[in-house]
């Protein structure tokens, strides 16, 4: 109602996206994500286990805040490398800091899913290589497996649109203004950038938004 009252000619949805935490097997109800711990919404475990499959600062940042608590925390990515989002010189400072902490990195398992066991949790770990699977018993598992798109207003708002939400790919890559007609009744062309249409980066989303503000 807010954006149609304002009457525009053209709708930009950058509304971002939600952690993506049902990645598992069984136990999607036991885990906490990353952002969780940075929110303060779920309080640091003392022996954690963090699952990175996105790569990004996310699980870094909440492995810095749990271990600075004097917790045990292991990072485990099914990668060959860890954090391969995070580029050499904003990795430093947080090597820096988790190397002098009780923090250990796994690369090549999976976190395959999460079973309550009395007081502990226990971790089933696989790996994409073969037939073999481990166990940990951790008191709490942190996710990080990127963002789903909190997209609701850019569907609300789709069948008012003269584009209904498309977008022409060929002209945003050339360079070209958006010109699809889908409903000739339309008050507004809709579109929608960044983590609202999947998980990404910060620098996905401003470079969709210099391609269709330009022509605006």
């Amino acid at each position: 109602e807010a954006v149609l009252a304002a009457d525009p000619e053209v709708v930009i949805v950058a509304t971002g996206g939600l952690p993506h935490t049902e990645v598992l097997a069984e136990g999607d109800g036991l885990v906490v994500s990353a952002w969780d711990i940075l929110s303060g919404d779920a309080q640091p475990g003392s022996n954690v286990l963090i699952y990175d499959d996105a790569g990004d600062y996310a699980a870094l940042q909440a492995a810095e805040k749990i271990a600075a608590t004097g917790a045990r925390v292991e990072i485990m990515t099914r990668d060959r490398s860890f954090a391969p989002e995070v580029m050499a010189m904003s990795l430093t400072p947080s090597m820096r800091e988790l190397q002098k902490r009780d923090v250990t990195f796994t690369v090549t398992w999976r976190l395959e899913a999460v079973r309550r066991d009395g007081n502990e949790l226990l971790a089933i770990i696989g790996s994409d290589y073969g037939g073999v699977t481990r166990e940990r018993r951790v008191d709490q598992v942190v996710v990080n497996h990127g963002t789903r798109p909190l997209d609701d207003v850019y569907f609300e708002l789709k069948e008012a649109s003269s584009n209904r939400g498309e977008v022409d790919y060929e002209a945003l890559v050339a360079g070209r203004p958006q010109a699809v007609l889908r409903n000739p009744e339309g008050r507004f062309q809709l579109f929608r950038i960044g983590d609202a249409v999947a998980a990404r980066n910060t620098h996905a989303a401003i470079y969709d938004a210099l391609r269709l503000v330009k022509d605006l």
